[in-house]
């Protein structure tokens, strides 16, 4: 038999078909091999981006060790370590090395004419040293404008001591002060050194050369060329002498100097440099593996060593950023390739159904499976190996193309994308061809498998279910996609192991995909039943054309099915493309934002971390600054003992935080105005002060019953702000006028700030009594003034204690004869608790405790409700406070690790300073500034707070893991994922819809034959077709929208470790749902309108002869 001819005439019979297979092996292998090709593409912009960042002279890699002795066989066993860490990973990025040795310091001296008179070493602590310094390849990078180089040349003088031939520096080798003289050096000089450690052991240094760097800004120098060429003192004191640097042949420091040291440490530097274009050819997470694994081996070795590594961290950077690159990308891409591999097997489906006949006919007349199969095999060469062969370089040239393209113009400016085509795009694409020729030979065996008879059967009955579902393998995937989505919602992607790098697991990228196909598959199995019930309605309620429309879609919901999960997969890759990528770009840019709370945000550091109202002042002044106000932030505990549940406490002006905080409307059931407007009172009531010039204080007060050694204090605060309790005495048992002095030293004005008692006890030692006051008077020269006579509403509130809210404080009726006349006097009745001995009360300006905002989680913790008073612990002293009101998220607190509480600052500050027992002051700024003029502003702002932390949002969103590099790759893929998803959809429609008309040619004769009209046929294909592209759209938009939540929910989670601070909320672009919908649509509307008028064309006796 000849089975080309038959392979050549089968495939021109199925030209249409054999087509879409073609295409759709296209696709799967382009998006396979373009796939690692596009990342490495993206990888090298971003390596380049490194390199570009870290500049010439951090890219190095190297060691550095203090704790080597100055020996030769020391310095080779150094260099030999170091260079042995290079594995075979790190070692293409290498150029060449240089080892720089550095002798400790020597005393030194000139040698004069006169060989009678001894040389001068002069020592002391400001008196100019001598360093001797080895580097290789300095002299490639100098210029010698006097003498010549040095040599390895080694003399022994007359005395035994060895000469070394040296060089210096020109800027370093005139006027060098040394003690009261000051040196000029020239060609001939020989220098004495004697070590500074040894105090013993002579070297001679003769002057050969003296030179000037060829440039300044050579790598060679690493950026500091003053540091080696002309290095200051160590010491930060006026009047040290300046150092000189001698500079040896390499090879000679350990041999010409090293003896007169006796094994004294040095410091060893080796500077192995980098070729720029090799790193940005590198993959970062190998070249981070690398340098990782040389500093491993160096400080395990090198005593004391450090390992320079400038580029590591920058790398380590972008790796993450690839990392969360290439999560979506990837995602998008295993979506793509599941639509195209739904529509490869349909069009294998139509093929094996529309030969159906021809192969049982084969089977028949004698031909074995084999024979069958060989000619499949055939067929698949140029179907299936061809475009998969092709795929790699098309998808090669493509990318590198795609850089032109606007997406990525803020990456390559309008050039080419670099691209790399490496063996792993011909094994993707080998894979896309086995996957696919697997695909496409599935049907065919099991045609083939099948007797005449039974096709025959099948073919004059309604579609069975589909074999797998037949199988139960729809429900396995089910589950699996099950299995898949808890393992990517609780583990997430990427994950932190315990050495804190990030991990990921690949395999999980295919939960959202799995997702779109358990729902499709789902739907496979609803959705006979939901045609067949409306076909049952529809054919007792409708008319003709309605009835005939949802007859067809009852009695075959099989074959309906496939055009159904198709429009699925498409809408739901449209909806992930069009979320995906928006959703996480606005997720961390908001989990900055929220982190930072505005555009800057300060944590004083230093000698003094708090924060004054002239550092806000200050602040203000600067040109620029919108806004700026002080914060506090503190742990707190709630109730009076230790015990008590932490939370965190953050005060702010809550008058100016809504006007510069970033805060989102689902936060808060309130707008933050409105909750913060709750908790902005007055710090405290309009102040109580003593008249000019008073000298002493009198006041009627008593207790009952009488408790020994209890003493009645006025707290008083001076002008400068400090406190200070001044005493009555002892409260006695009946009404008395009690008196005490005004101290001499205080500033006036002088403020009451409260009234207490005090006993000598612990916190729960308190004896319960009740105290009363009235008439509290200033006396001074000339005057006695009452100043307090808590007559009518006072706002007076009793100081927490150990025991809580346990006093209270009233105002009774005042007895007869009790100072001057008046209606009531205080009453406050004291319990057991007190703190540190003292009770008492203070003016309020509400008479409530503090208001205060807590989160969710305060609330479920602590057990209180709102508006119930309690007493938490803040800074070390007990608070009143009341709740007014709750939020889910409050910028820059994390309520998933402790409950927390938000309150006004001022009035915060304003009770501890009532309290008298303490101060505090805020502790962190919050800042909006004007970003036309970012750059001035932030070092206005430093100059303020120079030792404190800037928290800059614009800067830590630059540095995000969400750059233009990573959006970019995410929209290129989306791109790419979104056109070839709608090309598998579009074609896969069409090929239903031609197949669909050849199928129903018999009934739509009959139908034709037996008057049906042309509106008739119009109105039952439209609900024929309009149902399942609607059935299609609404499941494949809901089920992207829920595959989207799981997928970001899990990549986003991984990113921090942990649950995104603030959650995230799905942002979906519509413009590629309906893209892919619009192109959709139209093909099927082309589609249905071009097979109505082909039928109505066609004569009525060539359809029916057709059909048979």
């Amino acid at each position: 038999m000849n089975f080309s001819r038959l392979v050549q005439r089968r495939a021109s019979g199925d030209r249409f078909l054999a087509l879409g297979v073609v295409v759709a092996v296209f696709l799967a292998a382009t998006v396979m091999a373009g796939g690692p090709i596009y990342l490495r593409s993206l990888e090298k912009i971003g390596m380049t981006d490194v390199v570009d960042t870290i500049g010439r002279y951090n890219k190095n890699v190297g060691a550095i060790s203090d704790w080597i002795p100055l020996e030769v066989k020391a310095i080779e066993d150094a260099d030999a370590t170091i260079d042995a860490a290079v594995n075979s990973d790190l070692a293409p990025i290498i150029s060449h090395g240089s080892t720089r040795i550095k002798s400790r310091a020597h005393d030194w001296g000139v040698e004069d004419d006169d060989p009678e008179t001894e040389t001068e070493i002069r020592r002391g602590g400001l008196i100019s040293k001598a360093y001797f310094h080895e580097m290789e390849g300095l002299f490639d990078a100098v210029t010698y404008v006097e003498g010549r180089s040095p040599s390895q040349q080694l003399r022994i003088d007359e005395n035994g001591i060895q000469i070394v031939e040296v060089a210096l520096y020109r800027e370093r080798s005139k006027e060098i002060r040394h003690g009261d003289t000051f040196v000029d050096f020239n060609i001939g000089d020989i220098v004495h050194a004697t070590s500074v450690s040894r105090r013993s052991g002579l070297v001679k240094a003769e002057i050969v050369g003296i030179f000037e760097a060829k440039s300044l800004k050579d790598e060679f120098w690493l950026g500091s060329p003053d540091v080696i060429l002309e290095p200051v003192p160590p010491e930060v004191f006026g009047g040290i002498d300046l150092p000189i640097i001698l500079f040896t042949d390499e090879d000679t420091i350990a041999r010409g100097v090293g003896p007169s040291n006796a094994g004294l440490p040095m410091n060893y530097t080796r500077v192995l440099f980098t070729d720029p274009d090799k790193i940005s050819d590198s993959k970062p997470g190998i070249l981070v593996a690398a340098m990782n694994s040389f500093e491993d081996q160096i400080t395990s070795v090198l005593p004391r060593s450090t390992a320079l590594l400038g580029a590591r961290t920058a790398t380590r950077r972008m790796d993450e950023k690839m990392l969360f690159l290439r999560l979506p990308a990837l995602l998008m891409a295993a979506l793509a390739i599941s639509v195209v591999g739904y529509y490869l097997f349909l069009v294998a489906g139509l093929i094996a159904r529309k030969r159906e006949l021809e192969t049982v006919m084969f089977r028949s007349r004698g031909l074995s499976t084999y024979q069958v199969m060989k000619v499949h095999i055939i067929e698949s060469i140029v179907t299936v190996a061809l475009p998969a062969a092709i795929a790699p370089m098309l998808a090669f040239g493509a990318i590198g193309f795609a850089g032109r393209l606007p997406v990525f113009h803020s990456l390559t400016n309008g050039t080419n994308l670099p691209v790399e085509l490496s063996s792993v795009a011909w094994v993707w694409a080998s894979c896309a061809a086995l996957m696919s020729f697997l695909i496409v030979l599935l049907p065919t065996l099991l045609v083939a498998r099948s007797g005449i008879s039974n096709v025959e059967r099948g073919r004059a009955r309604p579609d069975n279910p589909p074999f797998f579902q037949r199988l139960y393998f729809d429900l396995l995937v089910v589950v699996l996609g099950g299995l898949f989505l808890w393992e990517m919602t609780t583990r997430g992607v990427a994950s932190t192991n315990r050495d804190g790098q990030i991990v990921t697991d690949p395999t999980l990228l295919f939960a959202p995909a799995m997702l779109l196909i358990s729902v499709a598959l789902i739907m496979l199995r609803a959705f006979p039943v939901i045609t067949r019930t409306a076909a049952f309605i529809a054919t007792r309620f409708t008319s003709a054309p309605t009835a005939i429309g949802f007859w067809r879609l009852g009695r075959s919901p099989y074959w309906y099915s496939w055009p159904v999960l198709l429009i699925i997969l498409g809408t739901g890759l449209g909806v992930m493309v069009g979320t995906l990528g928006s959703t996480l770009e606005r997720s961390d840019r908001e989990q900055i934002f929220y982190d930072n709370g505005t555009n800057l945000r300060i944590l004083p550091g230093g000698v003094n971390i708090d924060v004054h109202q002239a550092e806000i002042d200050q602040l203000m002044a600067i040109d620029g600054v919108n806004q700026a106000s002080m914060a506090y932030r503190q742990n707190g505990k709630v109730g009076t003992t230790d015990l008590g549940i932490e939370f965190k406490v953050l005060a702010i002006e809550s008058d100016k935080f809504p006007d510069t905080a970033w805060f989102r409307d689902d936060f808060s059931e309130e707008p933050l105005e409105v909750a913060l407007g709750k908790v902005n009172i007055p710090a405290k009531p309009e102040p109580v002060y003593l008249p000019a010039g008073t000298t002493s204080l009198t006041a009627w007060t008593k207790q009952d019953p009488f408790v020994l050694n209890h003493f009645f204090w006025v707290v008083l605060k001076g002008a400068e702000g400090k406190q200070l309790p001044v005493t009555f005495g002892q409260i006695g048992e009946v009404w008395e006028e009690k008196t005490t002095s005004v101290p001499t030293h205080f500033a006036e004005p002088i403020e009451v700030i409260s009234i207490q008692t005090f006993m000598q006890v612990g916190a729960d030692g308190g004896a319960p009594t009740v105290w009363s006051i009235d008439d509290i008077k200033a006396i001074g020269p000339g005057f006695e003034t009452t100043i307090l006579d808590f007559e009518g509403q006072n706002l007076w509130t009793t100081f927490p204690t150990s025991n809580g809210l346990d006093d209270s404080f009233d105002v009774v009726v005042e007895p007869t004869g009790i100072g001057d006349v008046g209606a009531t006097v205080a009453q406050v009745t004291l319990d057991r608790g007190t703190v540190a001995g003292i009770r008492g009360a203070y003016r309020s300006s509400t008479g409530d405790p503090v208001p205060v905002i807590v989160s969710q989680e305060f609330l479920a913790a602590t057990g209180t409700v709102l508006g119930e008073p309690v007493v938490v612990q803040i800074s070390g002293g007990y608070i009143p406070v009341i709740t007014v009101g709750t939020t889910d998220y409050f910028p820059t607190l994390d309520p998933d690790r402790a409950p927390f509480m938000v309150l006004d600052v001022k009035a915060l500050i304003g009770f501890v300073e009532l309290r008298g027992l303490s101060s505090i002051s805020a502790n962190e700024v919050f800042i909006d500034i004007v970003p036309d003029d970012h750059s001035r502003i932030t070092e206005d702002v430093r100059k303020i707070f120079r030792g404190g932390t800037l928290l800059d949002r614009a800067k830590r969103i630059n540095n995000s893991v969400i750059d233009p590099l990573t959006v970019a790759g995410w929209r290129g893929m989306g791109i790419v994922s979104l056109i070839i998803g709608g090309i598998a959809l579009v074609l896969g429609y069409v090929t239903y819809l031609v197949a669909h008309s050849t199928r129903t040619a018999h009934d739509s004769a009959y139908l034709r034959a037996m008057g049906f009209s042309k509106a008739g046929f119009m109105r039952s294909s439209l609900i024929e077709h309009g149902i399942v592209a609607i059935i299609g759209i609404v499941v494949g938009v809901a089920a992207g929208l829920v595959a989207s939540r799981v997928a970001v929910g899990a990549i986003a989670y991984s990113e921090t470790g942990r649950t995104l601070l603030p959650p995230f909320i799905l942002q979906t672009n519509w413009l590629p749902v309906m893209i892919i919908l619009a192109t959709a649509i139209g093909a099927g509307v082309v589609g249905v309108v071009s097979s109505f008028v082909s039928f109505l064309r066609r004569p009525l006796n060539e359809l029916t002869r057709s059909a048979d």
